[in-house]
């Protein structure tokens, strides 16, 4: 009966065994995903191998961080990001056109869109009725960042890509904003420029919210009407400390219509900061396109312009 009873225990056991798939002590579980939720509050739940397809470049290099491989792109993931995607990865418009015949022929499991695009906002019901899930997402900040990729990295069940990726940039960020002394007698313009015009901004982009971070006051803030009206008047009533500049587009031509429409005016040329060489132009790659898992350079790189003496 004994021999019997042990007989029985190692048949359980067995089957227990290959129910499970005969994984070995300390073998890693693969991940089953997890629920997703958009800035729009909805949520839908993607398996760890979920066919995403990607409205923007920003978001494609997201889930590939996460361990994930879209399935779909914009064209921008690869001539503003080039990324090292997969070659039969389907190209399906354009950032502002996404082809949603490309789109379903995927057969995708969820849509990453973004909420500041109109253009991606009035696919939400067409997705919809297709019955195609979608999430519409915002990432200005490095907190947004963080809470989009905890999202993801649970779906991928990559923790390891978590802590490479978004802990490690974060820590960094950390350590630099406890270094910064808050100087908040320091003024600053921040510009966005492109071919066809130039704008005052405030901390509705990435430059200028870690100019906020650093104590800087940005003069919009004081006169919000430069935010409509680029009044020269009003910049040098202001006279800043600092002036950034960060062009969107074709580079070369915005910088173009910046030697044509400011560069060119005494007025401009006698601001201190032009005159003592507080004029900067910030690179695309760290101030324009998110930078993601980059977004402690992007923090690092106006620190060592702001405080050369401590980084």
């Amino acid at each position: 009966m004994v021999k019997k009873g042990i007989l029985a225990l190692l048949c359980a056991a067995l089957l227990l065994c290959a129910a499970c798939g005969g994984r070995q002590p300390g073998e890693t579980v693969p991940a089953e995903g997890a629920a997703v939720t958009d800035v729009l509050g909805s949520t839908a739940r993607l398996a760890s191998d979920a066919r995403v397809v990607c409205g923007y470049a920003s978001f494609a290099q997201c889930w590939m961080l996460a361990g994930g491989v879209p399935v779909g792109v914009t064209d921008d993931a690869l001539t503003e990001r080039g990324l090292d995607l997969p070659e039969d990865t389907a190209v399906v418009g354009t950032t502002k056109h996404v082809d949603l015949e490309k789109v379903a022929a995927l057969e995708p499991d969820y849509v990453m869109l973004s909420a500041d695009l109109t253009a991606h906002l009035e696919l939400r019901d067409t997705l919809e009725r297709m019955g195609i899930p979608c999430g519409f997402f915002r990432v200005d900040t490095f907190a947004d960042y963080q809470a989009l990729m905890a999202q993801l990295c649970a779906v991928t069940g990559r923790e390891d890509l978590y802590r490479a990726n978004v802990t490690e940039p974060g820590t960094r960020i950390g350590e630099i904003l406890a270094a910064v002394p808050k100087q908040e007698d320091r003024s600053v313009l921040l510009l966005r420029a492109y071919a066809s015009g130039v704008k005052a901004k405030g901390d509705d982009i990435l430059a200028g919210v870690i100019l906020k971070e650093y104590g800087l006051r940005n003069i919009v803030d004081d006169a919000p009407s430069l935010l409509e009206d680029l009044s020269m008047e009003e910049i040098i009533r202001r006279d800043p400390c600092w002036i950034f500049v960060v062009t969107m587009g074709d580079e070369a031509a915005a910088a173009a219509y910046m030697r044509q429409n400011l560069e060119s005016d005494p007025a401009w040329n006698g601001l201190s900061a032009v005159q003592e060489g507080r004029c900067v132009l910030l690179p695309q790659d760290l101030f324009h396109y998110k930078p993601n898992e980059r977004w402690d350079e992007s923090y690092e790189y106006l620190a060592k312009i702001l405080y050369p003496d401590l980084f």
